[in-house]
């Protein structure tokens, strides 16, 4: 959870809280502009550590760092310039002590360093905010700072009290801040005492070297799943001019500089195994794990108790009950801790506050591997999280959505795996507190509900490459390739422009959308979504939650398995027509809230009506981007008339099965466009459920 930093003597003379917005910020520009360099008053980042005598060493290396590989200016010039950057300077003793450890002796030279180790300290401390405002310490939250280095890394956040009640940050496990938030005039310096130097290692690898995860790392390896968790980066994107990814008239929007992979991994300490399920606990000699054999064997019992039908012996097979076992805790993506459930514009949410949770928020993700499986995230009011929790809520039609009772509080997620890392260069772990297993109660309860997602959550490429910004208060546009291959595998937008939109005020209102964020496809759309997968099989509605307003389009739906291939759902979906009008009939009657006089059974045969004519309204968990206060209730989208839900197919559907839906242009003009924000599937046994209606949240 955050901290109160006020409390602390050290802290108390701060100015007031500034908070970081979640974002993607691409690495610092190549070059500087040095027209910029010496016209502040006061002292520049540079000029501070020039003049410090305990940052001497960290000054060198400033002067020996290339701000990136095809730059040719120093990262002493940066700090020189006007902008808005965060540095955590590694103090006199935390760089002797990291070079001694990188030179294997204390017989070494500052001056001959080479310009990698230089690179090595400074891009792993160095934030570059943008137009953003540089991160003050009493903005940190527990888990991972929100913008990346110049690394393009996250660094971990975690807190302490040390010995005599003092409290301390700590920042990458092993660093803490000592002289916090000076105030400069292109930024905030931090120092630290030991040097900020995250892993190199990919995700199998750090896991195979951390001495409590000694047996999910060898099912890892049994499995082969620790194959799939070494990719880094594509290298093949990596080398595309920037003119060939994207269309001349979207140049001003942020084109993704690189495509990343990432990877997670919620996974069970040894403690955990052998208490749980009476795991034999590893024994080691000389390196070599001696009761291999016996581990493996009881795994093997205990994963076909929970995975009969998985019958295959070989473990490398996804019909293998071990291979079940172990790709349900793996995600294709990777996200820090606090950004694991997205937040933005949830009814009472304030983003000036952001760990203070007015109601549980949670999301979805498609676990790795065969068959097709989800899993849920809660983010409670607690600030924790949870997989696979069961709750009831106050979702009435005047409720609050207050959590009212928990069925099975589901696996805490930690944070951290202290003293160990849990961060590397293409993902993080993270330690649960149970044995996580896909049930029988996971498929028919937890998940036998609405399944709400927000569009690029099910994009991995966009999850790893930070372009997923949450409650920014400042709007950035990024063009998502489609040459000479989509950016996003699960988005097939080749053949029309993509533009994804965060947050941003406009006019008084704000844009409409869950998690803050949208779509916009336009030039002739022609666009296909992979859709996740239901958990069991069944009636679904699909529901596509979009905006119309008369500059949209007017498209066909297809549905389907085959994505070439998909099948026409019906008549064309307008998204001209707006909220008000008979065929849609949205604010026919409007809800009893603050400023009308609705009636609660009036209105709910108004959706009863806009369901027959494939509508529901928006919902009122989230709200348009109001910024500043907590977002009241009257802003929810359900009382916004353009809000909408459109049902865009109804039938049957299966777990194992992959679908598609796909919009395609019926018009000519290349100005009218797609907007959208995020899916819907939804059972039967929700939507026509003879016990109650289906909740308007």
């Amino acid at each position: 959870m955050k901290m109160n930093l006020s409390q602390f003597k050290w802290m108390r003379m701060l100015p007031a809280c500034l908070l970081l917005m979640a974002g993607f910020q691409m690495s610092c520009k190549d070059s500087v502009d040095t027209g910029d360099i010496y016209t502040f008053t006061g002292q520049t980042i540079t000029d501070f550590v020039e003049a410090d005598s305990s940052l001497s060493l960290f000054s060198k290396i400033l002067e020996k760092s290339k701000v990136s590989k095809n730059s040719k200016s120093s990262a002493k010039a940066l700090l020189s310039a006007r902008g808005n950057y965060t540095v955590f300077a590694p103090d006199d003793d935390a760089v002797k002590t990291f070079l001694d450890s990188i030179y294997g002796s204390t017989e070494w030279d500052i001056d001959t360093m080479s310009e990698d180790v230089a690179n090595k300290i400074t891009h792993n401390c160095i934030i570059d905010h943008g137009t953003m405002k540089a991160l003050l310490t009493s903005s940190l939250v527990k888990g991972s700072t929100s913008e990346t280095t110049l690394n393009d890394r996250h660094i971990q956040v975690d807190f302490d009290t040390l010995e005599g009640g003092k409290f301390t940050i700590i920042l990458n496990v092993k660093s803490h801040i000592t002289r916090p938030d000076i105030e400069l005039t292109n930024g905030y310096l931090d120092v630290v005492d030991r040097v900020l130097d995250p892993s190199t290692a990919t995700l199998d690898a750090l896991i195979n070297e951390v001495p409590n995860l000694r047996i999910f790392s060898l099912l890892l390896q049994k499995t082969s799943w620790a194959d799939s968790l070494r990719p880094i980066r594509d290298e093949v994107y990596e080398n595309i001019p920037a003119e060939e990814k994207k269309n001349e008239k979207y140049f001003k929007f942020t084109c993704p500089p690189h495509r990343y992979y990432g990877f997670m991994a919620f996974v069970e300490t040894d403690s955990v195994f052998v208490a749980d399920w009476n795991i034999p606990e590893p024994q080691f000699s000389a390196g070599r794990l001696l009761n291999e054999g016996e581990i493996l064997e009881a795994i093997k019992t205990k994963c076909a108790e929970a995975y009969p039908n998985a019958t295959d012996p070989d473990m490398t097979s996804s019909k293998n009950a071990i291979n079940q076992f172990v790709s349900y805790h793996l995600v294709p993506f990777k996200e820090p801790y606090n950004l694991l459930v997205r937040h933005g514009s949830e009814i009472g949410f304030n983003t000036d506050l952001p760990d203070q949770l007015p109601m549980d928020i949670w999301t979805y993700f498609h676990a790795m591997g065969k068959p097709n499986r989800l899993f849920k995230i809660t983010h409670t009011v607690d600030n924790q999280y949870h997989i696979n929790r069961m709750s009831y809520h106050d979702n009435s039609f005047y409720g609050t959505m207050k959590e009212t009772s928990v069925v099975d509080p589901g696996l805490l997620i930690n944070a951290f795996n202290a003293p160990y890392e849990n961060s590397c260069i293409n993902g993080h772990y993270f330690p649960i507190d149970g044995i996580m297993l896909y049930t029988d109660f996971t498929r028919d309860a937890v998940l036998n509900e609405r399944i709400r997602y927000n569009i690029a959550q099910y994009l991995p490429e966009m999850m790893s490459n930070d372009m997923r910004t949450g409650y920014m208060k400042s709007a950035y546009h990024y063009y998502i390739p489609y040459k000479p291959y989509p950016y996003c595998e699960n988005l097939l937008n080749e053949g029309c422009d993509t533009d994804y939109r965060t947050p941003a005020i406009a006019g008084n209102t704000g844009w409409c959308g869950i998690e803050s964020d949208q779509f916009a496809f336009s030039n002739n759309f022609d666009v296909t979504f992979k859709l996740m997968p239901v958990p069991f099989a069944g009636t679904w509605e699909i529901r596509y939650l979009v905006s119309n307003i008369p500059e949209r389009g007017l498209a066909q739906g297809y549905f389907g398995t085959n994505p070439k291939n998909l099948v026409a759902t019906g008549l064309p979906f307008d998204f001209r027509i707006e909220g008000g009008n008979p065929r849609i009939g949205s604010n026919v009657v409007a809800d009893n809230v603050a400023g009308t006089d609705g009636d609660s059974l009036l209105a709910i045969e108004n959706d009863l009506q806009m369901r027959n004519h494939m509508y529901m309204k928006g919902c009122k968990t989230w709200c348009r981007n109001y910024f500043g206060v907590a977002h009241p209730e009257s802003k929810a989208l359900r009382y916004r008339a353009n809000s909408l839900r459109l049902i865009v197919y109804r039938g049957y559907m299966e777990p194992d099965k992959t679908y598609y839906f796909r919009f395609k242009t019926l018009l000519t003009e290349p100005s009218a466009y797609l907007f959208g924000d995020a899916f819907e599937l939804c059972p039967k046994t929700v939507y026509d459920n003879a016990l109650r209606n289906e909740d308007i949240w």
